[in-house]
């Protein structure tokens, strides 16, 4: 009956949606932190039902699906729903590559890689690209850059006011000690200030370490923080935007290719003639593979106006990864600047992919719950540090998230430079035609 009651209290407007989950765990389960996810997973049923009474249209599959991805905080007494207005979830086959062999700095071993995607031929092309990679003698990997970015954008009353604080950003190193103490939180540490000037408009990239986390909320926070502490030391001066777009999140910016976001990853392996004989189409070699990479990656991306992403097709292990292990999905558009080459040898080809801007995690968002979970720990990174610089969870994903998109650009390369392949193998895979 309190249900019932409920639910009519929300179809009335009586009960926000955002406050729906709450009105549930407390009237029903009377706030029994053992039934947290009951309440989020009926107050989603309920939401679901007043949309289908509404719009006269069934969700039964959304409606049962049920997405364990809420907390308690603030000592228990507050409740967060993972997402807002949830009615249930959206499911997306998950399929496993591997092993593939990688000699990183994080990752010395062999391991699967789990894809969630609707992609026909993904799975398989990442496939085959591993197994090249495999008698290779394995993928090696380095990763160079750690960091998440947040720019806020401050005004200064006149142009020479905003050269003096540039300079003195740059020169000062009190002033840095004393902003970096303005970050409270113990997994959100200031490590750099980049300041850039338009006029009278200041512009700080602020970096910071951020443990296992993407960082995001963390250095957001701690940017408002800053700021609000220099802005106090600096009459005249005004907040425009606590993150100007110069971070730069979730846009294809080319200030992440040159001085790195999240994760800066560079991959490697040396390919046989013999391997690309024994793996790909009759044809594939060294240097019909650097023809492919060099025309199509760089030729016709640079005549297209590309100005990211210079790759075969990154973006598609980037998504299916990013998927399966519980990643903020806006961030393949950044994450997915990646520059590949590949240098025909005597005997071979030099493969390199580089990654300068992986934003991953191993703790927070879709990371803590469900199937990201269990794909985190299959990989062996589902874990956390204990402090800001005991971030080897998040390291070793990057890695293999490097690996994955190494094997895919691989695959999809030597296809290419095996002519119609790439298209012949789609038509087969994803339609179940022949080609003739």
């Amino acid at each position: 009956m309190e249900e019932l009651k409920i639910a009519q209290e929300y179809q009335r407007g009586e009960i926000k949606s955002q406050n729906l989950e709450e009105v549930v765990f407390d009237r029903i389960y009377g706030r029994d932190a053992s039934k947290l996810r009951d309440a989020c997973d009926l107050a989603a049923k309920i939401r679901c039902d007043a949309v289908q009474q509404e719009t006269g249209v069934e969700m039964p599959m959304i409606r049962s699906t049920r997405i364990d991805n809420c907390s308690l905080a603030a000592g228990g007494t507050r409740l967060l729903a993972g997402i807002e207005g949830k009615i249930g979830g959206a499911v997306i086959p998950m399929g496993i590559v591997g092993p593939v062999r990688i000699k990183g700095q994080y990752v010395d071993e062999s391991v699967y890689i789990p894809l969630a995607t609707n992609e026909a031929a993904l799975v398989a092309g990442m496939q085959r690209g591993t197994k090249a990679i495999n008698l290779a003698g394995g993928l090696r990997t380095l990763v160079h850059f750690d960091g998440m970015t947040r720019a806020p954008l401050i005004e200064a009353p006149d142009i020479a006011e905003a050269r003096q604080l540039i300079d003195r950003i740059k020169t000062d190193t009190a002033l840095f000690e004393t902003l970096r103490g303005y970050s409270r939180d113990p997994f959100v540490r200031l490590d750099a200030i980049d300041p850039y000037q338009l006029g009278t408009k200041v512009f700080l990239r602020l970096t910071f370490k951020t443990g296992d986390a993407m960082g995001m909320n963390g250095v957001t926070k701690a940017s408002a923080d800053i700021t609000r502490a220099l802005l106090g030391m600096l009459p005249g001066w005004r907040l425009i935007t606590i993150s100007s777009n110069l971070c730069t999140d979730k846009k294809a910016a080319h200030i992440n290719v040159l001085n790195g976001r999240g994760k800066s990853v560079q991959t490697e392996v040396f390919l046989s003639d013999e391997v690309l004989k024994t793996v790909f189409k009759q044809g594939v070699c060294g240097r019909s593979v650097e023809k492919t990479v060099f025309h199509k990656c760089y030729l016709g991306s640079g005549l297209s106006g590309t100005i990211g992403g210079f790759n075969v097709n990154a973006a598609n292990a980037i998504a299916a990864f990013y998927a399966a292990t519980g990643q903020d999905l806006a961030h393949v558009v950044s994450s997915s600047n990646i520059f590949v080459q590949a240098d025909a040898t005597d005997d071979g080809v030099h493969f390199m992919v580089s990654l300068p801007c992986l934003e991953l995690a191993t703790i927070g968002g879709g990371t803590m719950f469900g199937t990201a979970r269990e794909a985190l720990r299959l990989i062996g990174c589902d874990g956390f540090g204990s402090n800001v610089d005991d971030n080897k969870n998040v390291l070793r994903l990057a890695e293999i998230a490097a690996a994955a998109v190494t094997s895919l650009d691989l695959n999809t390369a030597c296809a290419q430079a095996a002519g119609y392949e790439m298209a012949d193998s789609h038509v087969k895979l994803a339609r179940g035609e022949v080609d003739k």
